[in-house]
């Protein structure tokens, strides 16, 4: 298997985008399931299979063209206030406690302290949509089968990019509000194996890898993006 690596020995990936796509494509090795959840065999149910699709494009659509509402309409409570949580380590957390987050919360954490005016706003996670910042729709792949776990959850298949192959991810819905919403905890743990796994086969670190992610973004130096870990913004 070839590392994903630059000319320079630098992770390649340039964005969250990238980072992701490479576990899809199956750069960064075997993937394993994200979620604990295990369908019901369960006759196909057409009407299910349209709404969570419907929601899931639709959300990828907005997130694409950064529209915070119509995105946060399809997406659980519980995932908006995780965002609320990594919003609050933002502020206040010190470089300890940033060091040890998962590698998607580190990403978030470093850009939001990067673009304070963000957290100034009414909703940062409203605001980091709404600037393009949360990620592309074709980071999150196709859906392919999808089943119904019990009466509030649904479980579907993740489709390579491109190829359509089966992967052995699954992305999650929860019926809230009777419409399926999708639960961004897995794509967020997905993000973090990714990165761990770029710093494996580059022989670097998952701070490298972050970093690396942030400038690449950004533009900024590196020595900009490592003081993040530290600096709270004012």
């Amino acid at each position: 298997m070839t590392p994903c690596l630059s000319r320079s020995g630098r992770p390649t990936p340039a964005s969250l985008l990238l980072i992701v796509l490479l576990v899809l494509a199956g750069c960064t090795g075997n993937t394993q399931e994200l979620t604990d959840a295990t369908p019901q065999e369960l006759p196909t149910d057409r009407q299910l299979n349209a709404e969570v699709t419907a929601s899931f494009i639709t959300y990828r659509a907005a997130v694409t063209r950064g529209d915070a509402e119509a995105a946060m309409a399809h997406v659980t409570s519980e995932s908006l206030e995780d965002q609320a949580r990594v919003v609050e380590l933002a502020r206040t957390a010190d470089e300890e406690t940033v060091r040890q987050l998962p590698a998607a919360e580190q990403l978030l954490v470093l850009t939001y302290r990067l673009r304070p005016q963000l957290l100034e706003a009414d909703d940062p996670y409203a605001a980091l949509v709404d600037a393009g910042l949360a990620g592309q729709d074709r980071s999150l792949g196709e859906l392919g089968d999808i089943s119904r776990v019990n009466d509030e959850l649904a479980v579907a298949e993740v489709l390579s990019n491109g190829t359509l192959e089966p992967t052995s991810l699954r992305w999650r819905f929860h019926l809230e509000d009777d419409r399926w919403r999708f639960d961004l905890a897995d794509a967020q743990r997905l993000v973090s194996q990714a990165v761990a796994n770029t710093a494996r086969l580059s022989n670097a670190s998952v701070e490298q890898v972050v970093t690396a992610t942030i400038v690449d973004l950004s533009g900024e130096d590196v020595e900009t993006v490592r003081e993040l870990y530290t600096e709270l913004p004012t």
